[in-house]
């Protein structure tokens, strides 16, 4: 939970908010034709696609770990909680979400842990869209990056060995009493299509590869059918 408030604090001077917007777009378009109604955004961060989905009329609410992207996200007026996918009443929902490799901060048996609970929110024949990060987009992501602000520094270290990308945070910010420094390690975990295609109780329909920040096919978003 630590560095998920660190990543919160983190982010505005990482962007790449026009980035993930396209993202939002993309699922938005995979939304229309299912002709559904009722949507989970599963780690909804700071609420934006829940924004989008308000806009659009759908039925959405989030849910979110982090309290500090919580309180973003209710701060613009969408319905988000820090509720386990368990704490759902089953059958609850047409369509569940997960944006931003949400499933790569989990490992394989977790994320079939995490599945099951996907599965008993959503309604018979319901949709799970998800997106991971591939290997190229895990290969992209290794290295450094440095940012400085008047009053902020921050320091990125990621390094992808054997199948695992870890990032390294060092945050440094000035106050009153001088410069604070804060720091965390992220890990994601790459995990192959193949993986996705065994899952108990979905059946993988659709794939689609998309591109973040170069002409790599960094990401894979999967639509799932429940069954």
């Amino acid at each position: 939970m630590e560095s998920l408030d660190l990543y919160a604090r983190i982010e505005p001077l990482i962007g790449f908010y026009e980035e993930y917007d396209l993202l939002y777009q993309r699922y938005l378009k995979l939304l229309q034709p299912l002709h559904v109604k009722s949507i989970l955004d599963i780690g909804c961060g700071r609420g934006r696609f829940l924004e989008l989905l308000r806009d659009e009329a759908y039925e959405a609410c989030g849910i979110e770990r982090s309290a500090s992207m919580l309180k973003t996200a209710q701060n613009i007026g969408v319905e988000v909680s820090q509720k386990e996918l368990y704490e759902f009443p089953k059958n609850s929902f047409d369509v569940a979400v997960a944006i931003g490799d949400v499933l790569n901060y989990m490992k394989k048996e977790e994320l079939r842990e995490f599945f099951l609970h996907v599965k008993d929110v959503l309604k018979d024949g319901g949709y799970f869209i998800a997106d991971v990060n591939t290997k190229e987009g895990f290969e992209i992501a290794d290295g450094v990056m440095l940012n400085t602000l008047e009053n902020e520094v921050l320091c990125i270290e990621a390094n992808f060995e054997k199948e695992v990308l870890k990032t390294h945070i060092e945050y440094f910010y000035k106050d009153i009493s001088g410069y604070t420094r804060e720091s965390g390690d992220i890990l994601q975990f790459f995990h192959p299509k193949s993986f996705f295609k065994k899952l108990d109780g979905f059946s993988l329909i659709k794939s689609y590869y998309h591109s973040m920040f170069s002409s790599a096919n960094e990401k894979e978003i999967m639509v799932f059918q429940k069954r």
